[in-house]
């Protein structure tokens, strides 16, 4: 006897969750701990930097009369970048605004400019820790801020700036650039950046080392020590009664100052069409020496709307101000 069967079952209703769920959820620490600097005033950016004579061994005669003046201002020198407009726009018909009902969305225009904010924000922290050179604007270049990567490099690596290098007394060290593999990095390799740090800057200070996901595992991976080969050995502190193993190194105590060790997920794409970071690179950084100098926050500007639906952009302006290089340092596979 025929009958009705579900499998057979005409005008369903459609079961959608009401829930649009985003997976994506990096942040971008970088952007939310920089320095705030002062605006800009032209879309060339200059500040001086300046350091201290060598130490002056020997004594004065009695009598000696000063016959030689020195110039105190020498060894001061001009740095220099460019400000960078950072932009997203979206465009949402009037059907899809007005009509629509779409699960999880009350509004697309208001998730359109959520959505279109975050990812402006992604847009600055991937240029500010990626080896993009900066340029002037000139025909259909733009004009573009320099990257982390490429302020933090030493003589021997200084071709990679193409413009307004860093004179020679405010680079890093050699000590201060390590291309060494991420799973090959040990503690002494930490030391030895720090210590490079403090000859060269002579203060001991608390740093922020920004970190792919590679290069942070190795952080927690210094404590182990190898008993025979094939096999590692680790002393945990373990409470019994928690139920739980801590196995995360956060700060790194060295000799010559203490790190603050920040995981990012936008560190290490590569100029001008990089899609991927590079999890195996890291900054060592004195927030003290790095400023971001914005003319215009991130700000949403609507258009008219012509029959078409409503429409916008955000747009910010800004560039990243290393006050003095000389300070910091980089772990960086793809230098050359």
């Amino acid at each position: 006897m025929a009958g009705l069967f579900e499998v057979n079952q005409s005008a369903k209703r459609e079961d959608l969750f009401d829930v649009l769920t985003l997976v994506d959820e990096k942040a971008t620490p970088f952007l939310s701990s920089v320095p705030r600097g002062s605006t800009p005033q032209n879309t060339l950016m200059e500040w001086p930097v300046d350091s201290y004579a060598t130490p002056s061994l020997g004594g004065v005669l009695d009598g000696t009369d000063v016959s030689s003046y020195e110039n105190h201002a020498e060894r001061r020198e001009i740095l220099r970048t460019y400000l960078q407009t950072f932009r997203r726009s979206a465009k949402v018909s009037r059907l899809s605004q007005e009509v629509s009902n779409v699960a999880g969305v009350t509004d697309e225009m208001a998730r359109s400019i959520m959505m279109k904010t975050v990812e402006l924000g992604r847009d600055i922290e991937a240029t500010l820790l990626s080896n993009q050179e900066h340029q002037a604007e000139a025909g259909t270049a733009p004009y573009l801020t320099r990257g982390l990567s490429t302020w933090i490099l030493d003589t021997t690596n200084i071709g990679n700036q193409t413009l307004y290098q860093v004179p020679v007394a405010f680079r890093p060290a050699a000590a201060q650039i390590d291309e060494t593999a991420a799973a090959s990095i040990t503690e002494s390799d930490i030391q030895d950046m720090l210590q490079s740090v403090f000859d060269t800057t002579g203060m001991i200070n608390d740093f922020k080392f920004f970190a792919g996901s590679e290069l942070r595992r190795a952080f927690t991976d210094f404590t182990r020590t190898i008993a025979t080969a094939g096999y590692s050995s680790r002393d945990l502190n373990y409470d019994g009664a928690s139920g739980t193993i801590r196995n995360s190194t956060v700060i790194f105590e060295g000799d010559f100052g203490s790190i603050e060790v920040v995981p990012s997920s936008f560190i290490g794409f590569t100029a001008p069409s990089g899609t991927a970071p590079d999890t195996s690179r890291g900054f060592l950084l004195d927030m003290d020496k790095i400023d971001l100098r914005s003319h215009k926050a991130p700000t949403v500007e609507r258009f008219e709307d012509r029959g078409g639906g409503p429409r916008f952009m955000i747009e910010a302006r800004c560039a990243l101000q290393v006050r003095n290089p000389v300070g910091l340092a980089q772990f960086n596979t793809n230098l050359s």
